[in-house]
């Protein structure tokens, strides 16, 4: 414990030089003796004479706190003693065998046997060394340094970093932290602000970097986009990340496998990325279940190539997507949009057209005894998948509708498209539904083009690789300007006038559990008129069809079903729960639960238990925790009696593995921001001896303390002058 300190006699501390506040106080003297004499005609000599000792005395505490007394006091230096601290990374990377020693760790062991740190043994020759390993945090080294194994399977700098500084008691001080690591990091933290951590406790950090740079090559796959279900003959994507480790500047050869055969190829430059995107466009003629692997053929030298692949799989339904078109003021693009879904095998088309005071013509794509009318409940509106607005929508539902169609989209994950901009006569007739508030300025020649949330769409794609591309199209034209923009709404399309402004054409917005898009311009329905194609090849049809498919997809809710059955993803890594969910078309309260029963292969491994969560009728959910790897299937037993199996495939990514390569710049980051440096391993030896000829400072310290600044003193000179105030007032002084 630390001695308590010694206290020393009186001294003073003068805020001002002493002749400065000895010169103040002779003239404030000097004035104040002078004013008191001149008052002999107005006050007695008795009274005189108090009130100047008052003021003397005043005067006098003045020049007092001016020299600012104070007691010094002596501190004995702190009983501390200095320890080095050593920390061993022993994470997976340090398996690898590229020193000459052997494996990193090897070559850690050899080194601080050969600088002296520790003995044969491998216990610490010092007394005042401090061992850790490290890999997700740090840990002391309770034996020989030379029994660790590198079996980490991550390594967190600064956590470890943090946990050498905290642990140290009042009665030791680190005078530097050593590292011996080939810098491998998976916690993502600046190392300046690492750095910055040590130095403000004043401990410098020190490392040496093992092992190679850039020797370590290595590639992995992983899925990275997931699309529960997709459409027969719709455009799917299959889109993959690859992780790349030492191949810079290398040609890689990615393949796509569709049951275990290669159906398309690409060959792609790594130039001096980290990490690459790759995408394959599949297209499924049937319904099934299919699964896709996205591969790459190993490079020479390649650390591991277990881990150049990864799986998916697509859903492929041909329910037919029900369609509502609801029309006030027919016009072109409505008439060809409905023309084109009626054309289109994947569509069950309804059309209303309002085309004069109380005239509805009501069209089927296939005929019933029914007659069909404008949805009146929740349940009529949620029999769709798709509702298409043209304009003065208002003149076919009512308000109450109005407000049924907002509850669709936000309750029952429907979808509405306003496929001319403004659909009510009301700007305010529903709410928010509407993405995009047009303005009545409009443009009347314009050309459009792919926004950046929409290039990758294969709506989108179907321009842009058709035949001349956008600049084959025909102009659209009255070119709507948004005068406001809801949040969260994304621009898929964008037009382009003459003189180079540019605002948004097509917005897509999610709103509640649906979504809402929107359409500002006119004239698309002139990509439909081109006598050298066919009419449902056409740009219009092939947009549309996938537009409304893409819309679809996103849904909870497959089409034509009262029960959709899914899990969050097809890919799911070690150690991570896999979430389902059971979404219901028309909602049913007495559904309380489902259960699911998880296999792997052919044999049961698990079950789940779907069940409502509070105020949510129309969803169920539940999860699971895979505890191998391989690919499972999820089977579903659903109230009408049926069964719903869905796949997905459980893989291990070890990163201390793969992703493997020294990084120096991190370490060098690490050490110079905290006042240390990158070492040698020829210098480590020398720093250690350094370090332990370090000696604190045993210079006593003194520290001086006021002493006037308490609050008695306070007290009496606001006593004092008060008093001095008061016979002043009091004896008719001003």
């Amino acid at each position: 414990m630390n001695e308590s300190p010694a206290t020393s006699a009186l001294v003073f501390d003068p805020i001002l030089p002493v002749a400065v506040i000895a010169l103040a106080g002779v003239l404030m003297l000097a004035l104040t003796v002078h004013a008191y004499l001149r008052l002999g005609t107005i006050l007695s000599s008795g009274r005189r004479v108090v009130l100047l000792c008052f003021r003397l005395l005043g005067i006098g505490l003045v020049v007092v706190l001016l020299l600012q007394p104070s007691r010094r006091e002596t501190l004995p230096p702190p009983n501390r003693e200095h320890v080095t601290a050593v920390a061993i990374d022993s994470s997976g990377s340090m398996k690898q065998r590229d020193m000459e020693a052997g494996t990193r760790l090897d070559a850690a062991k050899r080194l601080l046997t050969d600088a002296g740190v520790v003995g044969g043994d491998g216990l610490p020759t010092n007394a005042r060394l401090r061992l850790y390993q490290f890999g997700a945090d740090a840990q002391a080294v309770r034996g020989s340094v030379l029994a660790l194994e590198a079996a980490g399977a991550s390594t967190r700098l600064h956590r470890t970093i943090t946990t050498i500084l905290q642990a140290q008691d009042g009665r030791e001080a680190i005078n530097a932290l050593i590292l011996l690591s080939d810098g491998h990091d998976h916690e993502l933290v600046n190392p300046a602000k690492t750095g910055a951590a040590a130095r403000g406790r004043q401990v410098p950090i020190y490392a040496v970097a093992l092992g190679k740079q850039g020797r370590v090559r290595d590639v992995s796959a992983r899925i990275s986009g997931y699309q529960p279900y997709c459409y027969v003959r719709q455009k799917a994507r299959v889109s993959a990340t690859l992780r790349l480790v030492g191949c810079e500047f290398e040609t890689l050869n990615v393949q796509l496998l569709r049951g275990g055969q290669v159906t398309q190829t690409k060959r792609l430059n790594a130039d001096e990325f980290q990490e690459l995107s790759v995408e394959f466009e599949v297209v499924e003629p049937e319904i099934g279940q299919y699964e896709y692997e996205v591969r790459v053929q190993p490079l020479d030298g390649e650390v591991d190539s277990a881990n150049n692949s990864a799986i998916t799989y697509l859903n492929v339904i041909d329910q037919q997507i029900k369609v509502l078109v609801l029309e006030g003021d027919p016009y072109w693009d409505t008439t060809f949009l409905h023309r084109s879904l009626m054309r289109n095998e994947k569509f069950d088309v309804h059309v209303l057209i309002r085309y004069g005071k109380d005239k509805v013509r009501a069209i089927r794509k296939t005929a019933t005894q029914e007659e069909l009318r404008a949805p009146a409940t929740l349940d009529q509106f949620a029999h769709y998948d798709v509702i298409v607005l043209g304009r003065g929508v208002d003149g076919l539902l009512d308000a109450g509708q109005l407000s049924l169609l907002e509850q669709y989209v936000k309750d029952r994950s429907g979808t509405v498209i306003f496929s001319r901009g403004r659909a009510f006569a009301a700007s305010a007739a529903v709410g928010e539904l509407e993405p995009v508030l047009w303005g009545d300025r409009k443009h009347e020649r314009v050309r459009i083009d792919a926004a950046p949330d929409g290039r990758g769409l294969a709506a989108i794609r179907t321009l842009t690789e058709g035949s001349g591309g956008l600049e084959g199209l025909p102009d659209v034209f009255n070119g709507r300007e948004a005068s406001q923009v809801r949040t969260l709404t994304a621009t898929l399309v964008q037009t382009a006038a003459e003189d180079g402004a540019s605002w948004p054409a097509i917005v897509h917005r999610r709103y509640g559990g649906g979504q809402v898009l929107s359409v500002g311009v006119d004239g698309l329905w002139r990509w439909g008129l081109n006598a050298k194609i066919d009419g449902v090849n056409a740009p219009f049809d092939r947009f549309w069809d996938q537009l409304v498919l893409w819309l679809v997809a996103g849904r909870d809710i497959m089409p034509s079903r009262q029960f959709s059955f899914r899990p969050n993803s097809a890919n799911v890594l070690l150690g991570e729960k896999v979430h389902f969910r059971l979404a219901m078309r028309q909602p049913d309260e007495r559904i309380k639960s489902v259960p699911v029963t998880l296999l792997l292969g052919e044999k049961e491994v698990g079950r789940a238990n779907l069940s409502t969560t509070q105020g949510e009728v129309s969803r169920l959910t539940g999860e699971f925790l895979p505890e191998r790897v391989g690919r499972y299937r999820a089977q579903a037993r659903l109230p009408d009696g049926t069964m719903e199996e869905s796949r997905f495939i459980v893989f291990n990514e070890n990163l201390e593995e793969t992703e493997v390569t020294t990084d120096i710049g991190c370490l060098r980051r690490l050490c110079e921001s905290s006042g240390g440096r990158l070492l040698e391993p020829r210098e480590l030896g020398r720093l250690f001896e350094e370090l332990n000829r370090d000696k604190m400072d045993a210079t006593p310290k003194t520290l001086l303390k006021p002493i006037w600044n308490v609050a008695w003193v306070f007290y009496a000179a606001t006593l004092w002058f008060g008093l001095d105030w008061f016979l002043r007032r009091r004896w008719g002084l001003c």
